[in-house]
């Protein structure tokens, strides 16, 4: 119940990093106040990274839960 619980949580972290580094690489509104883009960016996609990696992590360990 835990791991379920866990994997749904993950699952929308990532969902939420890919939508907000998305909306970051396509919209230009609403960023202005970024001065360092790439560094702006690549803080993004490490949220994605990280969020994707646990998922992978909880799934390739503890899928039998």
């Amino acid at each position: 119940m835990i791991a379920n619980a866990l994997k749904k949580k993950l699952e929308a972290d990532v969902e939420t990093a890919k939508v907000d580094l998305e909306m970051f690489l396509t919209k230009t509104t609403g960023v202005a106040d970024h001065i360092d883009f790439v560094a702006s960016a690549e803080k993004k996609l490490e949220a994605l990274a990280n969020a994707e990696g646990k998922l992978e992590t909880l799934v390739k360990h503890f899928s039998k839960y």
